[in-house]
């Protein structure tokens, strides 16, 4: 098949003339059809993008899209030349176009992102970004990132505008994209950090490791030399023992062969039964907690009965089903004279005060015990529900438990009940800090962390990583 085009069509295009065009298509209607199924080829859009015949290129566009996503004999699409030549009017019509052209791989799996990056063109880099975010994850055939084109090729000011992109995004599923880009190995199995490190970029490493997901870079991988990001600091000259276990496995291994524990036995339970529910299931099982935790609440603030209105010490009764004081009716589960003194032992005497609930004491606590169970229960479930959410999120329901035993406490009829549910109310309080205790210990025995502060050491000369960087650990709660 004879792959060469219309040289009048070739002419055409490198003038623009739009009317040239048009006069050999009333001459063939199928040229462009015929230009469309050869694989490789110098298309019209090719031509008018060297040339940056933006008019001609658009009417190119309109009528054949998928000349667009081409590669000419020499591994390039349109876009590529375009950027190759300087036609940055022309790259940003063809972006507002179809965004998706970013992420076209030409000759040696570059990507119009991958190219601007290794010239480092800052303004294209961020007009290429904003438009398609996801073009900072496509790789070169070597299996290199944007960030590794830009270190490689020793253009440091384009890799610091990806980090800074990188750590503003706040764009839905920033956070994994993030932890992806910054722990890629390319095929000699380097990431940011290696490359980093073996140019002697300290300032570089550093602006890696205070990423907002520090404590998700994998610091302690290793290259194909079997070198980790602070030993090639270092200088640590060891050639990789391939059949050596790698740490984390080792890890991994050591963690599988341990006895599972009950407490891992119900995490596991909960996490299978979470995964075989539809998310129609979710949904409902979501909606129905909610309305429980509602209706829980609301009892905590109108009790079954009603409060005492007034103080009231006398205790008086002349009826003996519906016991009275100073005209107000007393609950009828009032205990029997034989019970009370078990009631003040175990429950406290009653206050009766203003504000209080008319239950008994033995009444509110069956009462409360009912209600808190099923309080906490439907809270423990719906977070189990949305554990794919950040924990702030759950804020509201971590100040809606210490609201409700707030309330509790208020509506208890007698001192020891009230002291129970303040006892409560200061669990929930502290919660949050034993979490983030246990999250702090288990970062600071980790050895991934011992790395990342032994790195931090080694770009500083030895000095002291700081105390504040020591408590990034928070930064893996948000």
């Amino acid at each position: 098949m004879d792959i060469s085009i219309d040289p009048r069509l070739s002419e055409a295009a490198r003038l623009g003339n739009i009317d040239a065009f048009y006069a050999l298509i009333q001459e063939d209607s199928y040229m462009l059809d015929r230009i469309d199924q050869i694989p490789f080829v110098h298309t019209p859009l090719h031509i008018a993008a060297h040339e940056g015949q933006i008019h001609f290129a658009m009417e190119m566009m309109n009528l054949k899209p998928s000349f667009a996503r081409k590669l000419n004999r020499d591994g390039f699409s349109p876009m590529h030349l375009a950027l190759r030549n300087g036609q940055i009017k022309l790259v940003l019509r063809l972006l507002k176009t179809d965004k998706d052209l970013v992420r076209v791989k030409g000759r040696e799996g570059m990507t119009p992102l991958h190219y601007v990056v290794t010239m480092g063109n800052s303004n294209m880099i961020i007009q290429l970004l904003e438009a398609c975010p996801e073009c900072i994850e496509d790789v070169t055939v070597l299996n290199e990132t944007a960030l590794h084109l830009a270190l490689k090729n020793d253009q440091i000011e384009a890799f610091n505008l990806l980090i800074g992109w990188l750590q503003k995004n706040r764009r839905k599923g920033a956070f994994v994209l993030e932890k992806k880009v910054l722990n890629w190995k390319d095929n000699d199995d380097n990431t940011v950090l290696h490359i980093a490190a073996s140019k002697g970029l300290h300032q570089e490493l550093e602006l890696v490791l205070d990423s907002f997901l520090s404590f998700n870079i994998d610091v302690k991988a290793k290259n194909s030399h079997g070198l980790t990001a602070l030993e090639i600091i270092q200088n640590v000259q060891r050639q990789a023992v391939t059949s050596a276990e790698d740490d984390s496995t080792a890890t991994k291994i050591k963690r599988l062969k341990k006895k599972v524990q009950k407490y891992e036995e119900l995490c596991i339970w909960l996490a299978r039964a979470r995964a075989n529910m539809s998310a129609e299931m979710l949904n409902a099982t979501l909606v129905v907690t909610a309305l429980v935790i509602t209706a829980i609440y609301q009892t905590s603030i109108s009790p079954p009965g009603g409060v005492w209105q007034a103080d009231n010490i006398n205790s008086s009764t002349s009826d003996p089903l519906f016991p009275t004081s100073n005209n107000v009716t007393l609950h009828f589960l009032e205990e029997k004279s034989e019970d009370k003194f078990i009631s003040k032992h175990l429950m406290g005497e009653e206050s009766r005060k203003a504000g209080t609930t008319i239950l008994t004491p033995f009444v509110y606590f069956d009462f409360w015990l009912l209600n808190s169970l099923t309080f906490v229960l439907s809270i423990f479930f719906t977070k189990i529900i949305l554990s794919d959410f950040p924990p702030f999120l759950l804020a509201p329901l971590y100040f809606l438990g210490i609201s409700y035993f707030l309330s509790m406490a208020i509506l208890a009829p007698s001192a020891i009940l009230s002291k129970v549910n303040i006892f409560y109310m200061g669990c929930f309080v502290l919660v949050p800090y034993l979490v983030m205790l246990a999250g702090a210990l288990r970062v600071s025995k980790s050895t991934n962390y011992k790395e990342l502060i032994n790195l931090r050491k080694a770009l500083r000369g030895g000095r002291n990583a700081g105390i504040a960087e020591r408590f990034n650990w928070l930064q893996s709660f948000m």
